[in-house]
């Protein structure tokens, strides 16, 4: 073989590797998120917030032939911190046991809050979630509703810190018969679960 046609195989080779390793860092650097489950400490508040979301949406706070509907009896109950030692739930509901960890299958190793917040579009920031509540005719109101007081409101657990360390999961719901007002159209309401 003639050495003057071979081609330039080390040369072509740096080449390529050069192409290939700028190509590589250049995704890398790019989609932080592909390397997110290898770097994310927070992976098993990650799922415990989705699962719990899921699991009270999707029939625990109801039925589960109605999925995403609020069960007044069985949200009252769940959220009724006077009641957390209270093992009479009522029948239909998905949840079992004492305490809000316990009924939602969380250990006590990771504390969390559990809320149902009607959303008002007009308003902007904190002021746009009003926890969603009971009053003492059994209405669901939201807790700026000026005519009545609440008497059970529909959040357990402690306030979250102000820390980085929280996973939140949303799920949205629909509350049957709701007294938001004449101005609210939607008896729509928010899940939020935050797991730190």
């Amino acid at each position: 073989m003639d050495s003057r046609t071979r081609a330039q195989t080390t040369l072509d080779f740096a080449i390529a590797m050069g192409i290939f390793l700028l190509a590589v860092s250049f995704v890398f650097t790019f989609i932080p998120s592909l390397t997110a489950p290898f770097v994310d400490g927070d992976q098993d508040q990650s799922v415990a917030s989705d699962r719990v979301a899921s699991h009270l949406s999707e029939g625990a706070l109801g039925d589960p032939d109605e999925p995403f509907v609020v069960n007044q009896t069985c949200a009252t109950v769940f959220f009724d911190e006077t009641q957390q030692d209270y093992t009479d739930i009522p029948a239909g509901c998905g949840y079992n046991g004492t305490g809000h960890n316990e009924r939602v299958g969380l250990s006590n190793r990771l504390d969390l809050r559990i809320e149902l917040l009607h959303v008002d579009p007009n308003k902007t920031g904190s002021d746009r979630y009003r926890v969603v509540c009971v009053d003492s005719s059994d209405n669901i109101i939201h807790e700026d509703n000026a005519t009545t007081s609440c008497e059970t409101e529909y959040q357990i657990g402690e306030e979250p810190p102000d820390t980085d360390s929280i996973t939140v999961a949303r799920r949205v719901m629909t509350v049957p018969g709701c007294s938001f007002g004449a101005d609210v159209q939607s008896c729509d309401v928010t899940l939020r679960v935050s797991v730190w």
